[in-house]
């Protein structure tokens, strides 16, 4: 991964073990950012390397991942809402009462989550790679096979034969290390956390009013060649959106922040400096 700085790792403690994450910039506003499913906070450090000259940049590992899953009884159902709640009890443990949320794939859903909840804590809201939408019945039972697949063959497994999946053709065939990269910050997570998490993408509702408000800017970032997110649906939310607040990215899948580094980047700073 290209990265012209050293990132520090803090950790803090969420209860029951301490999360990494990392804080770097000293901007006036900060951008919390968020990572998805079978990954890490090392998926940020383009963004990071760029984004800390003009902001504060904090970028955690989600409970689960190199450290413990959230204790959940066995009578309750995983929810997004429960790392909306880690998360912004990190923002307040570090003093930061206001922010733009940046999440990616899993990491927008708990943007989405935490945007409204916390409606006086999120300054902006941008998706990259992510829906609103919440999952249909084929997606449920997709979710079902993943987590019935983990639980069978295991973390590694099951990054080894998805990840490539979420990248472009032709990045693909060029960038295998980058790939390499992305599965081994996920494998750090444990077969734990990993359904936990599944199963709160599946038990997720639409948030799609959030798109039509004013109260804060929500952006997306799309990939016309995603096979997670499909370019359909996220064409079908762009609408609801003013034109400047959206970017489709061609010939790119589900990883634009490796993918398309600079233009995700730019619409980034670009979206911020326009609020």
């Amino acid at each position: 991964m290209q990265s012209s700085i050293n990132l520090k790792k803090h950790h803090y403690n969420y209860g029951i073990d301490e999360l990494a994450y990392f804080d770097e910039g000293k901007g006036r506003q900060t951008i919390l950012l968020i990572h998805g499913f079978g990954e890490d906070n090392t998926v940020w450090k383009n963004q990071i390397v760029f984004l800390s000259a003009h902001y504060r940049i904090i970028a955690p590992n989600l409970p689960g991942v190199q450290c413990k899953p959230l204790a959940i009884h066995h009578s309750q159902a995983p929810s997004i809402r429960m790392y909306v709640e880690v998360l912004h009890e990190l923002m307040h443990h570090l003093g930061i009462e206001q922010y733009f949320i940046v999440g990616h794939s899993m990491g927008g859903y708990i943007g989405l989550s935490f945007a409204d909840y916390y409606i006086n804590h999120v300054q902006g809201l941008l998706l990259l790679h992510s829906t609103t939408y919440e999952d249909n019945e084929a997606k449920k039972m997709s979710r079902m096979k993943v987590a019935e697949f983990i639980q069978e063959w295991g973390v590694s497994k099951y990054l080894e034969t998805a990840t490539p999946n979420l990248f472009g053709d032709a990045f693909k065939k060029t960038n295998p290390e980058t790939i390499q990269d992305v599965i081994d910050g996920g494998l750090g997570t444990s077969q734990e956390a990993m359904i936990q998490y599944v199963f709160a993408m599946r038990n997720r509702k639409a948030m799609t009013h959030l798109l039509q408000q004013s109260n804060m800017p929500v952006w997306m970032i799309a990939g016309d060649a995603d096979l997670a997110v499909t370019i359909q649906d996220s064409l079908e939310q762009i609408k609801l959106l003013p034109s400047s607040n959206s970017l489709v990215l061609e010939n790119v899948g589900h990883m634009g922040m490796f993918e398309a580094t600079d233009q995700v980047n730019e619409f980034i700073h670009q979206c911020i400096q326009t609020t």
